[in-house]
């Protein structure tokens, strides 16, 4: 009989697995943690990085892509696991909010991104370069894990001309 994980399964095969760091062990560690999840690398159409598909349970991730971006790519798509969403309705928008800040939680440290962000001035790319990420993540970083950092949401602040 097949047995069906509950998300708080999934959270910790999830939590298990991004201790690897790099993507070549996280992939081998989820054979062994969640062996009924397809986990393949394929030509995907050009812009899309990687998929879920939760009626077959797998993931595919561009083969074509360096393994920085693979590996934010496998996160993505596992957190999208882990809440076994495809993106489709009724789910959308809401859980990709969630995929995403579960991705930037996990692959980026505050400490971290702080140090980055000095040491880079702010530089989104040489950001992403020294915390081996893609630079999407950096803005998905700041987006929706700074504010739950700081209590509220970052907003633009109107320029005020002082002359």
């Amino acid at each position: 009989m097949l047995k069906i994980m509950g998300m708080p399964e999934r959270r910790r095969i999830f939590d298990q697995t991004v201790r690897e760091k790099t993507y070549g062990p996280m992939r081998m560690a989820l054979y062994t943690l969640a062996p009924s999840l397809i986990v393949q690398s394929g030509f995907l159409k050009k812009g899309l990085m990687g998929c879920y598909d939760s009626e077959l349970e797998a993931i595919t991730v561009d083969r074509t892509m360096i393994l920085d971006d693979k590996k934010c790519v496998l996160i993505h798509e596992l957190a999208h696991w882990v809440y076994d969403d495809d993106s489709r309705p009724p789910y959308g928008a809401k859980r990709e909010q969630e995929t995403r800040m579960l991705t930037a939680s996990t692959l980026i440290a505050p400490n971290r991104y702080r140090q980055a962000e000095t040491m880079y001035e702010g530089d989104t790319w040489l950001m992403a370069l020294e915390l081996g990420v893609n630079p999407t993540i950096i803005h998905d970083y700041q987006k929706y894990v700074i504010p739950t950092l700081i209590g509220t949401k970052r907003r633009e602040l109107p320029c005020v001309d002082a002359y």
